[in-house]
Formats: C-alpha cells, structure tokens, sequence
C-alpha cells in the first residue's frame, strides 16, 4: 500500500462484530480496523499491521419501525427550495417570501445544496475502554420520532448550525454510553441514561432505536470452562441452558467449556444470555441471530444509585429514575 500520512488516518478503532463485512466474501469482521480520510476502510490497527482487507459498512436499519426505514433510503443531500412551503411542526408552512427576505438579510445562499446527517455511529477505542464509557451522538428529526446516530463530525455541524447542514429540522444530542466494568451497573447506567435522555429531548423512541440492546459494545470478562444448572442463561429460543458454557470478551456468554479458534474459520458456539436481563420465551424474531429481546429485567430494576457519573468526557450525565 503507497504512503499514506497520519492526518489521513483513523487508527486503532475496534468493532466487536455485525457491523463491518469483508468486501471480499461479505463475512462479517471482529476485531481492529481502520478508516481513511476518503472513507475506504481495512482491517488492522493500521496500515503497518497486515492483512489490510477492504471492509464495508452494512448502515442499521431498524427494522421495527417503518419511519426508521425511510431515513437511511433518503438522499443525503437537499436544496435549500425543499423547504419551501414545506411542512414543518404541527403541519404549519413556511412563507416561500418569509424565507427569501430571511436569506437576503442572512447572506444565505438558497441555491446551495445542504447535507443531511447520514447514519455513521461512533463504535469505542481502547482508551475508550480504559475509561469505562464513550460519548454518542445522535439527532431525531424535530417533529417526528426518527432517530439518526452520527459520528461527532456531523453533530459538530448540525450543533453549530453550519449553513450547508439542514440542522433546522434535527434535534441534537449526545449519550453517554458505559462499556466495561460491573455488568449490572453497566446495564442500568446505559439503560437509566437512555430513559433521562427522552426526557430530556422530550421525544420517546429512543430505546426501540436502539432495539434495548443496553450491553452494546460490553467488553465481558472472559472465563471458560463454566458451568450453570439452568438457572443464570438462557439459549437464543428463550429455554434455560444447562451445561458447560465460557465468556467470550466480545460476545459475552457461549455454548461450550472452551472459545476453540482454528487458523482457517472459527469454530461456531452459539450465544447464551443472562436470565435477568432478557424477557424469558420472547425471541426477537427480527434479530438474523435470534438474540432475545432485551430491556425487561427480571432481578434488576434502574434506580439512581447505580448510575455512575463520569468525572471527565462531555456529554450529559446521567442521574434520576423512573
């Protein structure tokens, strides 16, 4: 691979999976990667830790709400006359002459097309992980429930109102989001956070947007050759596990004593979970791995003392409770 300098590269990023596809033979990717500054990415930390295979980003769409859909099939631009006697919150119009005289006085140029934010979720590096936490960044469009989640670049310029961004139409926000330590406190410092959030941009939604998966990014503890009577997992159909299972750090619970690896393809376990945060005999049928649903705790309830502010890190702290 020729030269590429530093400034063009975002190394060292980390993705556990069901996010990034080999290009190649569209097998899903876990582990290192990296991201050039024409958006090519590769696995590796870099470009000096080979193989450096061209990966591609399957964009989420989630998959329980229809209006969700339509965001993703959307152009990522559009002309500033799009707004024209467009609708806007509770069905009422903008003045075409209003907006005109708006932008002879602003120096706008109406003939501009503006961005729109595209879904490009930030996924935690390694520091992030020693921090125990990371920053996310969303929008939600401002007069209906369709939530976007943007990399920091995008909610820079929707924030700051860029002239060339349609910020108008988007509420912004961030999240703080908690990826290692205690697993309980884990799960209702992310799910407490989201519920203050929605109060916060008073807009419901957000939790379906991210389909109550509140261990997302979880780096586990990894242990092996375990054993549970039934009573701790559950298998993906919603029945108690009994028998021999290890924890894997990315994927968390497994079927089996040992996360065996072959040099040549690895060697399928299938994932268990945890009793107490998943709705027992309730399958997420649009999940292609037939993950549970999560978000109905069994044992666990969210309450303010497990909630855990960050001393440093921006973003909105989370506190309160239901």
């Amino acid at each position: 691979m020729a030269y590429i300098p530093k400034s063009q590269i975002k190394s060292n990023l980390f993705t556990p999976g069901s996010e990034w596809y080999y290009v190649k033979n569209n097998s899903s990717y876990t582990g290192f990667y990296y991201q050039l500054s024409n958006g090519k990415t590769y696995t590796g930390k870099n470009p000096n830790s080979p193989p450096n295979e061209e990966l591609i980003n399957k964009k989420k769409v989630t998959q329980s709400s229809q209006a969700n859909k339509d965001i993703y099939s959307e152009p990522n631009t559009s002309e500033y006359a799009d707004n024209y006697d467009g609708f806007t919150f509770e069905n009422q119009k903008q003045n075409t002459v209003d907006i005109q005289i708006y932008g002879i006085l602003t120096g706008t140029d109406y003939s501009l097309e503006r961005s729109k934010p595209q879904y490009s979720p930030v996924t935690p590096t390694l520091e992030d992980y020693k921090k125990t936490f990371y920053l996310r960044y969303f929008v939600c469009k401002i007069n209906q429930r369709e939530y976007i989640e943007i990399d920091k670049e995008t909610y820079d310029n929707i924030s700051s109102q860029n002239a060339v961004w349609m910020w108008e139409d988007y509420i912004f926000f961030t999240l703080n989001w908690y990826i290692k330590g205690d697993i309980d406190k884990t799960f209702n410092n992310n799910k407490g956070g989201i519920f203050i959030k929605e109060q916060e941009i008073k807009r419901k939604g957000l939790e379906e947007y991210l389909e109550k998966n509140y261990l997302q990014y979880y780096e586990y503890q990894e242990q092996k050759n375990l054993y549970t009577n039934g009573e701790l997992l559950l298998t993906g159909d919603g029945k108690s596990y009994v028998g021999s299972y290890h924890i894997n750090k990315v994927q968390g619970p497994m079927v089996g004593p040992y996360h065996l690896m072959s040099t040549s393809s690895p060697t399928p376990h299938d994932p268990l979970f945890y009793k107490r945060f998943y709705v027992s005999q309730r399958v997420n049928v649009l999940n292609q791995t037939n993950v549970i649903e999560t978000g109905e705790t069994q044992n666990i309830e969210y309450r303010a003392a497990t909630i855990t502010t960050p001393l440093s890190g921006g973003g909105s702290s989370s506190g309160g409770g239901y």
